[in-house]
């Protein structure tokens, strides 16, 4: 679970279930935190939509997207199980707090990054074969 500081939370919004939060593939870097509710991450693929991990509350919804700074499209969709609240983070002062990182600490969470998308690509091929 991650602690955030109410401060950096600009708005909130709610969803039903079933509503898309964020869709794989789009081109968008807000952040989001789930104050209630859960959240389905899932992957489009030939076979069907697969489901990679379910996200409650305190978890963060879109970090991928933001710390590649919007350039690579969405890794999955984030979908909303049942009702679903969630607090907009503050994307001007996360990206300060973010850009004040050294060079070689913003490389390292990109190589992160990175790695995860790969190893979740990876998991999904793996399940589809099956």
């Amino acid at each position: 679970m991650v602690e955030i500081d109410p401060f950096l939370i600009l708005e909130e919004e709610e969803y039903e279930d079933g509503d898309v939060i964020l869709k794989e593939g789009t081109s968008t870097d807000w952040i989001y935190i789930i104050l209630e509710g859960r959240v389905r991450i899932q992957k489009s693929t030939p076979k069907g939509v697969v489901s990679i991990t379910t996200l409650g509350e305190e978890r963060v919804v879109g970090e991928m997207a933001f710390l590649e700074k919007g350039k690579v499209p969405r890794a999955a969709s984030a979908v909303a199980l049942g009702y679903v609240r969630l607090g907009v983070l503050d994307h001007d002062k996360l990206t300060k707090e973010y850009d004040s990182l050294s060079p070689v600490f913003k490389k390292l969470i990109l190589t992160l990054v990175r790695r995860l998308r790969y190893v979740t690509d990876a998991a999904v091929r793996f399940i589809t074969k099956q």
